[in-house]
């Protein structure tokens, strides 16, 4: 897990290492345009990890303090809330 995170931390490094300002602003301009998308996925994706957790016997009250939320919440998530 945490390789992707960093994977995705060294990605925005990236961009912040682009020299020519025009080039850096251009290329941030269209990571956030796609960003409405990308954050629907990736809440797509933390859905359906706490779908499959909790399909595997976990209660959303075991599943919610692992991922720094309360164990309601963690059960709006797996809602699409």
């Amino acid at each position: 897990m945490a390789n992707e995170v960093e994977a995705v931390r060294a990605a925005l490094r990236a961009l912040e290492g682009i020299s020519d300002p025009m080039d850096r602003a251009k290329a941030t301009t269209e990571l956030l345009r796609e960003w409405p998308e990308l954050h629907r996925e990736l809440r797509e994706v933390r859905q359906q990890a706490v779908i499959s957790a909790h399909a595997q016997g976990r209660t959303f009250d075991e599943i919610g303090p692992e991922l720094g939320m309360s164990g309601d919440r963690a059960g709006q998530v797996a809602r699409g809330k």
